[in-house]
């Protein structure tokens, strides 16, 4: 293996399309994890074979941890540009950074509470508490899983967006007091803390939604982001085709064992499970990261790659997908082919939903993020 030297403080730009086609993938890892039943008896009984229901149960199950993905690529990201805007500035635009975070996130993030909050009022089971708007609009929406268990509401999945955000509130902070050993130390920290939260939990007989949608629980994938930003220095491995394959293998391995082996998505957790687990799912989502990030020179499918700039919006709407589909398509269960084309069905108001979303709602305030970027994370400034 070989790296490519790019030196942070020699370019103003940042960009890997590879990225974005894993965030698709990621998105779609937890797309099919609400959309595939876990069950294998579920398949069979629509006439597919045992050992074919068995994997696709799996796949429906390992999905979740597309979140975990989505966790290691946005810390190494962030981290990654701070160091850049660090070196190239001499200091860090807390101010600045914020700003950006704002505009990428808070648009979509609010506009759909609005629509969450109104749906309940037109979709028979949509529910959204004043106590949960709360929660969720304060960006603490997993917090609020955790101690009043999952809304009856498509906002559901912005736990995730709220853990991210919490990290962003701080990092910025860190990255500019401290050098590159002391956020190695900070790393070491996290680690520590998440296994040491995942001990408590595991030692109470805490429930999976109270463990799974936990901030400190969901450290590991951050710490390794963080992990993996600092130790590359800037550079780009240079792996062999083989090397990267093997590193795609190792990574769908990790977050399998999380889902079928450690069963850390899965009621009664124990403690072996949680505390293994877990990084282990986060080992696997740094070795996919590893498996795609390549040297400027490589090219991305375009599709794939609009695929995952739109990602944000994919991951949002998705649920709401799938509650459209069930209209679209109703009585998926009579058959094979009619679940087949309720998820295909959902998939597809899915994208729909996030190409609007991200034209017509997202791309003005991109627009206006970039006057206050200095280190250039897309294509076009």
């Amino acid at each position: 293996m070989q790296a490519i030297a790019t030196p942070r403080t020699s370019t103003g730009r940042f960009y890997h399309p590879e990225l974005d086609v894993l965030r698709f993938f990621a998105f779609l890892m937890v797309f099919l994890h609400h959309a595939i039943p876990h069950d294998p008896a579920f398949w069979t009984r629509l006439g597919v074979p045992y050992a074919l229901a068995a994997i696709l149960a799996g796949v429906g199950a390992t999905g979740a941890f597309g979140v975990s993905v989505f966790f290691v690529l946005s810390s190494y990201l962030i981290t990654e540009l701070l160091l850049r805007e660090k070196d190239l500035m001499g200091d860090l635009d807390v101010r600045s950074f914020y700003i950006r975070r704002i505009l990428r996130i808070w648009p979509l993030y609010f506009a759909f509470l609005a629509l969450a909050v109104a749906l309940q009022w037109i979709v028979p089971g949509q529910h959204v508490t004043l106590r949960a708007g709360l929660w969720f609009s304060l960006l603490a929406g997993n917090w609020f899983i955790v101690f009043h268990g999952f809304p009856l509401s498509v906002i559901f999945p912005l736990w995730s967006v709220s853990i991210e955000e919490q990290f962003y509130i701080t990092w910025p902070t860190v990255v500019r007091r401290i050098g590159q050993t002391g956020m190695l130390i900070c790393a070491g920290g996290l680690l520590a803390l998440a296994t040491a939260a995942r001990v408590y939990l595991g030692i109470n007989h805490t429930w999976e939604s109270k463990v799974w949608c936990n901030t400190f629980v969901q450290l590991d994938p951050i710490a390794i982001g963080i992990l993996m930003a600092v130790t590359l220095k800037g550079t780009i491995p240079n792996f062999s085709r083989l090397a990267r394959t093997a590193l795609l293998v190792l990574g769908v391995t990790g977050l399998a064992l999380g889902a079928v082996y450690f069963g850390i998505k899965n009621d009664p957790l124990t403690t072996w499970r949680i505390v293994l687990g877990y990084p282990s799912v986060a080992i696997g989502g740094a070795l996919l990261l590893l498996s795609v990030l390549r040297n400027g020179g490589a090219k991305s499918n375009s599709v794939l790659v609009y695929l995952g700039r739109i990602s944000y919006g994919l991951y949002v709407f998705h649920v709401l997908g799938l509650l459209i589909s069930d209209y679209v398509v109703p009585n998926q269960n009579a058959s094979l082919l009619r679940y087949l084309l309720r998820v295909a069905a959902a998939l597809a108001a899915t994208i729909l939903l996030a190409a609007i979303s991200f034209r017509w709602l997202e791309t003005p305030f991109l627009s206006l993020k970039q006057r206050f970027t200095h280190v250039l994370s897309r294509p076009g400034g």
